[in-house]
């Protein structure tokens, strides 16, 4: 077994782009229909719930922060 050096091994490697994009994106869909289905109306629902469910947390750590940050500023607590 010969070794080659890093500028022959670079010589060697030739990457075909176009093949290496279109496994992307078929290993991306194929991850995308595990989570939210494979038909559309699926995925629509699926996806629909995830937004609901991100604004839903979203809203509720805003409020959470806004009543702790008002608490701290507001609020004179005994012995501090």
């Amino acid at each position: 077994m010969i070794k080659k050096n890093k500028s022959e091994r670079s010589q060697d490697f030739k990457a075909d782009m176009q093949t290496i994009k279109k496994e992307d994106v078929r290993k991306l869909q194929e991850t995308f229909r595990q989570f939210f289905g494979k038909n559309s109306d699926e995925m629509r629902e699926q996806s629909s719930r995830l937004k609901n469910k991100i604004y839903f947390f979203g809203v509720v750590a805003i409020i959470f922060f806004v009543v702790i940050f008002y608490l701290t500023k507001n609020v004179n607590f005994v012995g501090i």
